[in-house]
């Protein structure tokens, strides 16, 4: 099959939707299928994929987002490909599949980081004339209602409630796909080869119970409240640290740290090239998130045999089973739970079993599982065009 993917950029180093896309070009590389990518950057291109760079021209940041989709859609059109993925905000594809979810639930639970009321209106006001956001939406109302009407892929059910609360979307044309994850690459035994080199790399102790977290929008992803979260641990005897990954700016967060007499426990790593020595100097992962439709390094921890501690904001969430393969919280705002379940989480006979049920999770979602899945909706859509006059 000629299959294409429209992207804003293909560059794993972004994020999820990004590292899904170039895993998921290689995949059908392998399979013999024929791969093209319509993005405005590659950071990375899978060998043997067809890049189209699609310009994004314009005076303002709508502009723009507007001249993208038009732009990929007709690059699509004159490629005369058998399935179009539209992975972000673009049109014209056959397939939708969403890794940001909807636009109206990413900015719903963004507002739910303004913790004063009145500001969270205004924030609310501010979106309704916000022509970006305008923008946005129109494309993405577009995008569910093109003709002929496209085949819809959520990765996650809180995902699939919104696209049908938002967009009406019916179930004969909404397919579930949970992310995949390899869990070869990803494993416990990969993990220990590089667990001594990597703790020492990251000044851990011996002894000492590690959090990591790997994030780009701290804000997001809960780091603030992880810290807050954190203050409220033992010092002693229970000896633990916590490590932020990403490449946000760690100023404010570190300063927190501090002012909550944490700051010698919470270590600001900066990106990691690598995500693996990581989750190898890791002892739990825990991502406190506001808004994540499945996030991928949930998956990624658990393959390595990590409990996980999330929110049930994370649609990864609906994978794991509490108690049994790690910990789940309502909110993240709710600081005193998170820091109840990490107090839980330094019991290393606890974190042991949970560790072990992590690891079963994970097998049951490979990449092997997502891309046979993802394909029945791939023949799907070329059958309904094979049957077009």
């Amino acid at each position: 099959m000629k299959i294409g993917f429209q992207v804003e950029n293909l560059d794993p180093a972004r994020g999820g939707a990004e590292t899904y896309v170039y895993r998921f070009a290689c995949e059908l590389l392998a399979a013999g299928h024929e791969v093209h990518v319509f993005a405005s950057g590659f950071g990375a291109s899978p060998e043997g994929a067809f890049t189209h760079r699609i310009m994004r021209r314009g005076f303002t940041r709508w502009g723009r987002d507007r001249r993208f989709a038009w732009a990929a859609e007709r690059a699509a059109r004159r490629a005369d490909l058998d399935v179009v993925v539209a992975v972000g905000r673009t049109l014209g594809a056959d397939v939708l599949q969403p890794h940001g979810g909807t636009l109206r639930a990413s900015r719903r639970q963004n507002r739910l980081l303004i913790r004063n009321p009145v500001l969270r209106a205004l924030k609310a006001l501010s979106d309704a004339v916000n022509p970006r956001v305008r923008t946005q939406l129109r494309i993405e109302a577009r995008q569910y209602h093109a003709d002929p009407p496209p085949e819809v892929v959520a990765i996650s059910r809180m995902v699939w409630r919104d696209m049908q609360a938002f967009h009406r979307v019916p179930e004969e044309r909404l397919h579930l796909v949970y992310n995949g994850v390899d869990v070869t690459r990803f494993s416990p035994a990969a993990c220990e080869a590089k667990r001594a080199a990597a703790r020492q790399e990251f000044g851990i102790d011996d002894g000492q119970a590690c959090f990591l977290v790997v994030a780009h929008n701290f804000k997001l992803k809960g780091v603030r409240e992880l810290v807050a979260a954190a203050a409220r641990l033992p010092l002693a005897p229970a000896r633990w640290c916590v490590l932020v990954a990403g490449k946000a700016d760690p100023g404010p967060y570190r300063r927190l740290a501090a002012r909550l007499g944490c700051g010698d426990r919470v270590r600001f790593i900066g990106p990691l090239a690598d995500v693996l020595p990581g989750y190898a100097a890791a002892d739990v992962y825990v991502q406190p998130t506001w808004y994540d439709p499945c996030s991928l390094v949930v998956l990624e921890a658990l393959a390595c045999g990590l409990p996980v501690l999330t929110t049930r904001f994370n649609g990864a969430s609906e994978l794991m089973q509490d108690g049994r393969d790690g910990l789940l919280i309502d909110s993240p705002a709710d600081t005193e739970a998170l820091a109840a379940a990490m107090t839980r989480l330094l019991d290393a006979n606890l974190r042991r079993a949970m560790g072990l049920a992590a690891r079963q999770t994970a097998e049951q979602y490979p990449l092997e599982r997502n891309f046979r899945e993802m394909m029945a909706v791939f023949q799907r859509v070329a059958a309904r065009k094979g049957a077009q006059p």
